[in-house]
Formats: structure tokens, C-alpha cells, sequence
């Protein structure tokens, strides 16, 4: 009796023992990150049957548990992934909205700044300061561009850095749960759970979510699976499935995630690894960074090409048709048609000129006339020369196929460039691309994935995944032509294209002398003294620009002198004059009346007042226009017309477009990170409620522990007496 009664005693003295030991492991962790508050599992053993009934036998401890909840764990993680997403998706946004919107630092008044030079140059043509301060405006609005263009290209590179540095946590972190996988294995025989690794690998699977969404599944051996994104392997088992951040295949500048396996290099789909700081920082990059970049160059590309086109359609203080006043990179070959005839003009030397040009036919020489529209200069050249390609002028001119169909003219001028066209790593095919920007107004701020599937080509545009489909190229679509240059393209095949991305890397100021700022019109009329009647005439406007990239920006007959003859008093001719002698008739018999706009070879001039027969008004290049200021008004009037999204804003128009829609993510990633910390915090609160130490708790279970102890002491010592009493009988 006496031996049961002190083994009684010894396993309640143990169970005691235990419980404090647990006790106290709880209390020296309150503080662990993910620690699960532990219990011990005790019951009575089977008892003892006697004659007199069933004799307890004192007391077990089954196991030490830990006290999880798998449903909160679970709801703790999915918290955590959504707020570590919004938080640095909000952070990185606030500090491009900083940057873009900021009031006088921004792109607006350097805006402001340049056309109140142009402005300036209208009021004052004749003023050589003047002049050269729309230079200097020009280069002030230019390095405001370039900074704002430095300031996102490191954004860029900062964010693949990010990205690379998450990628190598992701992939500590898996080591870390797959090793704690193998460990959890090789003790799950023992039928007992070890609770500490247990609390470590969850709490490793939530450091995880801070990065990437990540989701488990246990498996018999205790082990658990981990998938990232939508269904990615990372961890099975022990077996960790290695990630690395790797240039993209579509492009090279952008850094994205792939499987590294076996020396295969798998790519994952951006859109698949959601949650956590790498969706933060693919959101960002797609949702503001690229199209924050692509607008900027947008915009300035559509500012340097129609200034450019302006200044092309005026006249300098040299009497000479303008120049660019932009350079930038320009595609130096261009295909022209000419009556029927395709005649390719390219760049002959390393500078690709800054005029337009124009090239005539002649059916009945079939001789072909080049003119660089600038300077008028000409070259007469044969059909024989045009066949084996000629160079004039600083260019190259080549007839591509049959000779024109009848005489004819025509206008070009090299347009900008595309910025990039990316041949994508996984092609199979050798074809190569080329492409320039051809109308300015259709462009959008999307980049362009380009594939071939062996018999059509389609193009997405990645910003809203609209898909185009041409049987051949060329092809153009929203503004830019795409062509093949050379090799094959095979099935499969895709390119991605950035219409303008370097853009500003590539603009300057071409202009340094202030003379060649084309202020005038490079036309004038006049109405001879000699004329009878009251008729008058305004001076000529020359025909509205288009924001196509590939015309000249003025009608190559425009310096043609023109004479405007009344044959009645409601009747007139229109004659061209240049032989004085032979005038040849453009039209005869025109109805007059008061008011009207007459319009030929690219300008128009009102009419008015009451004429008589054999009064005219002569229409000749302008020369006498120091103080003509038709085309700087013309330039300056460029800031309020709309000449970008299909004529539906101006430049700052489609600026300030941008700056809300960064403002407007912003607030909205700002508003959604506040309210999911919060969650986070209360799905924290729930979990810690029902698996975290509470102190207070923990104190009053030393106290019971300790009573326990000390009882079952007790019963030791009571049955150790009554065993001596028993011996001492005797």
C-alpha cells in the first residue's frame, strides 16, 4: 500500500514538475514573435483492480500541445501579405506623386516658361534677345525633362534592385521552412508534436507572406507544402524550389522572377506572384513607373516634333525656311509616293538632316527634281540615277520600283524614331525590326507586344490587353509603323515595343543661332499701287500643320509666286507667275465674293472690298519679314491646341491626366493600407488572444503547479512515514 501511495506521489510530483517547466517556458517566451502559448495533456492511467474496486494509479502527462488555432494562423498570414503588399505599393507611389505633382518643380511651369518665350518672340520678332532667350527657354525646358527622366530611370533601377533583394529573402526563407521540414519529418515517429518547430516554421511561413503570397498544405510526415502566387511550387517537403530575379525576356531593362532549375531558367508570370512586397513592387512598376515614364517622353516627343514642325513652316531672319529646332533621334530612311512610284530617301551621312525635301517628276524629261525645302537648293537628276540611287543634298534618293505613273511632287521629312523594339530572348526566328513614330496625335503611354503565329501578326497593347491582328507588315497602329528589316520570323516569335521610351535621353537643342528661329510666314501678299478698285487682301496664312511626322511641314510649291488677277469685277484668275512672261493658269473664272478665302500651293489669303477688272494681288516669298510674326504666333498657339490622345488634350492636358491618375492610386493605396492595418492588427489580436502567453494567466498556473508540487510532495513524504511505521513493527 504504502509503495502505491508513493508512486502516486512520485507521478503527480512529475506532472507537477512538468507543468511548471511548461509554465515557465511560456513565461520566458511571452515575447517570441509567433509563439504558441503550450499546455500539458494529462490523464490517469489505467487503474489498478482490486477486491474492493479499481485502485487509481496516480496521474500521467500524454503531451505538451501547443495551443494553435490553424483557421487565425491562417487569417494572420492572409493579413499580413495584403497589408505588406499595400504598404509598399503606397510607399513607392507617394514618392513618384511627389515628384510628378510638384508645383514648382514640375513639368507645368517649365511648360509655361518655354512658350512665354515663344511669346515673347511674337511680340518682339525682330529682337535678337528675344531670340535667344526662346533658345534659352528651349534648353531650361529640356533639362527639366531630363531630371524628371533621371529621377524615374533610378526609380527603375532602384526597383529591380528591390526585386532581386526580395527574391533572395523568398528564397532564405524557403531554405529556412524546408529545413524545419526535415527536422518536423524525422520526429514524427515518435508520435509526439515539437511544439518550438512547429512556431517557428509558421511563423517563417508568415515572414514569408510579407513578401509573396504564400499557402500550405500538410502532408502525413508532419511536413508542409508551400505555394506562392497562384499555385507556384517553393517548398515541398524538404526540397526547396530556388527563385531568381533575372532580366526579362520581353525586356532586358526590366527585372522579373523565374525558377532556376537544373540550369533551366523557367520565367513566372508577374501577374501569378500576387501578395506581399513583390506584387507592391510589379504593381508600381506597371501601374506608375512605366506609364509615368512613358508619358513624360510622350509628351515631349509631341512638344520637340510639332515645335519642330512649326519651325519648319516658317521663315528665318535669313529668309530661309526654319530648321529644327529639336534634335532628336530620327529614323533615317522613309519610303515616299509619288505618283504610284515608291522612292526611298535616306540619311547619307551620319547626321540625318534637319530640313524637309521635297522630289518632283517630270513625265515628259523623266527627270526627277530634288529640293531641300530650307534653303530651295536643287538637284536635277536622272531616271537612270534615281534606279541605281542618288546622293544630293544629304540624302540619298532611290526609286524602288516602276517610275511614277505622271508628274507629280511630293514632301518628306524624317520622323522620330521608336524607341525600343525588344526581341524577345525565348524567339527562334532572326527577323529584325525597325519602326518611327507617324503620327503624334495617336500616340498612347502603353508599351506593345508584337507576335507571329506563323501566318498573322498581333499586336497588344499591354495597357488594356486590346488586340490588333494584321496579315503582313508593315504594319501601323496608334501613331508608329512597324517593319521588318531582315531575317525570318517564325511562329511563336514576339517582340515587345516601346514607341517612345529614351526619347529624352536622346533630345537637345539643336538651334544655337538665334537668327534661324523662324518667326515670319514665308509668304507675303502685296496689291500694287496701280490697282482701281478698293480691293484688299490679308496676308497669307500658311495651311494648319498636321501632327503626321512624315510630310513637310510645308507645301514644297509654297514660295511659287502666285498672282491673283480680275478678269471682272466678280471674277478673277489665279496664275502662276514665276516666268512673268508665260503666266500659267491654276484656275480661271472664279466667282468673287467679299470676304472670301482664296487658297493654293499651301497658304490662304482673304479677299475684300470691291475690286475691278485687271486689279490683282501678288502672293511671293516674303522678303522683308524681320518683323513678321504669323509663325512664332502660330508656335506659341501650340500650348492650347489639342494635339494629343485623337485631339482630345494638350500637352499639359495630358500631364496633369497623368499627375491625377498617380494621385488618385496614391490615395486610394494609402486609404486601403490604413484599413488593413488595422485587420492586420486585429487578426494579430485574435490569434494572440487564442495562442499567445498571457502573463496573468501563466502566474496563476505557477501557483497551481507549485501546490501540486508541493501536495504531491506531501504524499510522498506521508507514504515514506507510514512504509517506515510499518518496518519499524517489527
Amino acid at each position: 500500500m504504502g509503495s502505491s501511495v508513493f508512486n502516486i506521489g512520485v507521478s503527480g510530483l512529475n506532472a507537477a514538475n512538468l507543468g511548471l517547466t511548461v509554465t515557465g517556458h511560456n513565461i520566458s517566451n511571452a515575447n517570441t514573435d509567433g509563439y504558441s502559448r503550450q499546455t500539458i495533456q494529462q490523464s490517469a492511467p489505467y487503474p489498478l483492480q482490486s477486491g474492493s474496486g479499481f485502485i487509481g494509479m496516480g496521474v500521467q502527462v500524454d503531451s505538451i500541445r501547443r495551443v494553435f488555432d490553424q483557421f487565425l494562423t491562417r487569417q494572420l498570414q492572409t493579413a499580413q501579405t495584403q497589408n505588406s503588399y499595400l504598404d509598399t505599393y503606397s510607399t513607392h507611389l507617394s514618392g513618384i506623386d511627389n515628384t510628378l505633382a510638384d508645383p514648382t518643380a514640375g513639368l507645368a511651369p517649365a511648360l509655361q516658361s518655354f512658350f512665354s518665350t515663344v511669346q515673347d518672340v511674337a511680340t518682339h520678332p525682330a529682337d535678337i534677345p528675344s531670340r535667344q532667350s526662346l533658345i534659352s527657354g528651349g534648353q531650361t525646358l529640356l533639362t527639366r525633362l531630363q531630371s524628371f527622366n533621371t529621377q524615374l530611370t533610378e526609380q527603375s533601377s532602384t526597383l529591380n534592385g528591390e526585386i532581386s533583394s526580395t527574391v533572395g529573402t523568398i528564397n532564405t526563407l524557403s531554405s529556412q521552412i524546408a529545413n524545419l521540414n526535415q527536422q518536423i519529418a524525422a520526429v514524427n515517429g515518435t508520435g509526439q508534436p515539437p511544439n518550438d518547430l512547429l512556431d517557428q516554421r509558421d511563423n517563417l511561413v508568415k515572414e514569408l507572406n510579407k513578401y509573396v503570397k504564400a499557402t500550405t498544405i500538410s502532408q502525413g510526415d508532419g511536413s508542409i507544402n508551400v505555394f506562392i502566387g497562384n499555385g507556384q511550387n517553393l517548398v515541398v517537403g524538404a526540397s526547396q524550389f530556388t527563385l531568381a530575379a533575372v532580366p526579362s525576356p520581353s525586356d532586358p531593362q526590366q527585372t522579373t522572377v523565374a525558377y532556376q532549375q537544373n540550369g533551366n531558367t523557367i520565367f513566372l508570370p508577374e501577374s501569378s506572384l500576387s501578395g506581399g512586397q513583390l506584387q507592391g513592387l510589379f504593381d508600381f512598376r506597371n501601374n506608375a513607373l512605366i506609364p509615368a515614364t512613358n508619358t513624360l517622353n510622350q509628351v515631349a516627343l509631341t512638344v520637340a516634333q510639332t515645335v519642330n514642325d512649326q519651325q519648319r513652316a516658317g521663315q528665318d531672319l535669313n529668309n530661309n525656311i526654319g530648321l529644327n529646332f529639336f534634335d532628336f533621334n530620327r529614323s533615317g530612311t522613309q519610303n515616299v509616293t509619288l505618283s504610284g512610284a515608291t522612292v526611298n530617301f535616306t540619311a547619307a551621312g551620319t547626321t540625318i538632316p534637319s530640313s524637309d525635301f521635297s522630289i518632283a517628276y517630270d513625265s515628259v524629261s523623266t527627270n526627277y527634281t530634288l529640293t531641300r525645302l530650307s534653303d530651295n537648293q536643287a538637284q536635277t537628276i536622272t531616271t537612270a540615277q534615281m534606279t541605281a540611287g542618288f546622293t544630293a543634298l544629304g540624302v540619298t534618293v532611290k526609286n524602288a520600283g516602276a517610275a511614277p505613273a505622271a508628274s507629280a511632287t511630293t514632301g518628306m521629312s524624317f520622323p522620330p524614331a521608336v524607341g525600343n523594339i525588344n526581341f524577345n530572348t525565348k524567339n527562334t526566328g532572326t527577323a529584325q525590326l525597325s519602326g518611327y513614330i507617324s503620327d503624334v496625335n495617336q500616340l498612347t503611354a502603353s508599351n506593345y507586344d508584337l507576335g507571329f503565329d506563323g501566318a498573322n501578326y498581333t499586336v497588344t497593347r499591354l495597357s488594356d490587353g486590346q488586340k490588333t491582328t494584321y496579315a503582313s507588315l508593315p504594319l501601323t497602329q496608334d501613331g508608329f509603323t512597324i517593319s521588318q528589316t531582315s531575317g525570318v520570323m517564325n511562329a511563336g516569335d514576339h517582340f515587345t515595343i516601346q514607341p517612345t521610351a529614351g526619347f529624352i535621353r536622346s533630345l537637345s537643342v539643336r538651334m544655337t543661332d538665334p537668327r534661324e528661329v523662324a518667326a515670319a510666314a514665308p509668304v507675303s501678299s502685296k496689291t500694287p499701287t496701280t490697282n482701281t478698285g478698293t480691293l484688299t487682301a490679308t496676308q497669307p496664312q500658311t495651311a494648319a500643320l498636321t501632327t503626321l511626322t512624315t510630310d513637310s511641314a510645308i507645301n514644297p510649291a509654297i514660295k511659287t509666286p502666285v498672282q491673283i488677277k480680275f478678269t471682272s469685277a466678280n471674277t478673277f484668275d489665279v496664275l502662276d507667275v514665276t516666268n512673268p512672261l508665260a503666266p500659267v493658269t491654276l484656275s480661271a473664272g472664279n466667282a468673287y465674293v467679299a470676304g472670301m478665302t482664296v487658297s493654293q500651293n499651301g497658304w490662304s489669303t482673304k479677299l475684300d472690298g470691291q475690286p475691278k477688272t485687271g486689279d490683282v494681288v501678288n502672293i511671293s516669298q516674303n522678303t522683308g519679314g524681320a518683323s513678321d510674326n504669323r509663325n512664332a504666333l502660330a508656335m506659341a498657339a501650340l500650348q492650347t491646341t489639342k494635339l494629343m490622345g485623337g485631339s482630345t488634350a494638350t500637352y499639359q492636358n495630358t500631364y496633369d491626366s497623368l499627375v491625377s491618375k498617380i494621385g488618385t492610386l496614391t490615395n486610394q493605396a494609402t486609404v486601403s493600407f490604413k484599413a488593413q492595418a488595422v485587420v492586420l492588427q486585429q487578426a494579430q489580436t485574435q490569434r494572440d488572444s487564442s495562442s499567445g502567453v498571457n502573463l496573468d494567466e501563466e502566474a496563476a498556473n505557477l501557483l497551481r503547479y507549485q501546490q501540486a508540487y508541493q501536495a504531491s510532495s506531501k504524499v510522498i513524504q506521508i507514504a515514506n512515514q507510514a512504509f517506515q511505521a510499518i518496518a519499524n513493527i517489527v
